[in-house]
């Protein structure tokens, strides 16, 4: 996957870069409307694909949007440029946009076929940025003769038909696994007596020790009581894939951040010295538990 993601990460620089240098070549043939359009679509959709990687490789929210929406801005910046304020403006704020559902869509797309679904992205941006591209040599360059200003209806027909033949292979390939309800049932019955115990008190303990179980279901158990200044060891079993959600684990208010639970047994330990209750939570904070200071 991370080989992928560089590939990715270098066709998008590759194909941005390419364009806005384009757009600076020939800005004078490219001013008003064509100008604004062309630096709207490149800002979004290298927003997109950006923060879509970044969300892939990094899976932290804050990290990742910020890094992403910084992303959309300057390449929507650099894009509206050479033609002026308003293509300025509209680029920069298509790439806003763009790097921020891309971060968005990526946090959720690495853990669902993260290798498919980014390769189906890729293959959108080579597509639209191919017809950026070859619109822009079209419109300044007298020797070419492609008619830009329509699409064949035979060309989006032909289109739709490749992408929705792409989706039909993928949904009843082996290579998206999407589980049966009888697979569900299986797994939530299996599950059962592992999500019981939901709350540990070691509290009394002078070498406290806690074992934690990942389950499709969250942690368990998802409540810990502890003793002030202790330092307590927690033993994470991870019988997930490493790419599920709840394969990133962390405490923020003890300074344990976007730790990855190998398949497995990870340990870890913390010392609280004040009392309260501190929440620890997957990476993207949909599974969450507590552990309270005595």
């Amino acid at each position: 996957m991370n080989i992928f993601s560089i590939i990715s990460a270098a066709f998008v620089a590759i194909g941005s870069g390419y364009s806005i240098y384009l757009v600076y070549r020939n800005k004078s043939k490219l001013n008003n409307t064509p100008g604004i359009l062309v630096s709207m679509v490149i800002a979004v959709i290298t927003g997109l694909l950006a923060g879509s990687i970044i969300g892939l490789v990094s899976g932290e929210t804050f990290l990742t949007v910020g890094i992403s929406m910084i992303i959309g801005f300057v390449v929507g910046f650099l894009a509206g440029h050479p033609v002026g304020i308003l293509a300025i403006l509209m680029g920069a704020i298509s790439g806003l946009i763009g790097g921020i559902n891309g971060a968005i869509l990526g946090l959720f797309l690495q853990y669902i076929n993260p290798t498919i679904l980014l390769g189906i992205l890729l293959g959108f941006y080579v597509v639209i940025i191919g017809f950026v591209i070859v619109y822009i040599h079209v419109t300044t360059n007298s020797k070419f003769t492609i008619n830009t200003d329509e699409l064949s209806p035979f060309a989006i027909i032909g289109g739709g038909i490749v992408l929705v033949s792409l989706f039909l292979f993928m949904y009843s390939s082996d290579i998206v696994n999407i589980p049966s309800k009888s697979a569900a049932a299986q797994t939530q019955t299996s599950q059962t007596t592992d999500t019981a115990k939901t709350e540990v008190d070691v509290s009394g303990d002078s070498a406290p020790k806690v074992q934690m179980l990942v389950t499709d279901k969250g942690y368990s158990p998802n409540v810990i009581r502890v003793k002030k200044g202790v330092p307590v060891e927690l033993e994470i079993t991870n019988p997930l894939d490493s790419s599920n959600c709840l394969s990133t684990f962390m405490i923020p208010d003890l300074n344990i951040n976007n730790i990855k639970l190998k398949t497995g047994t990870t340990k870890l330990s913390f010392t609280s010295d004040k009392t309260g209750e501190y929440t620890f939570s997957c990476g993207m904070q949909m599974f969450k538990g507590k552990i309270i200071v005595e």
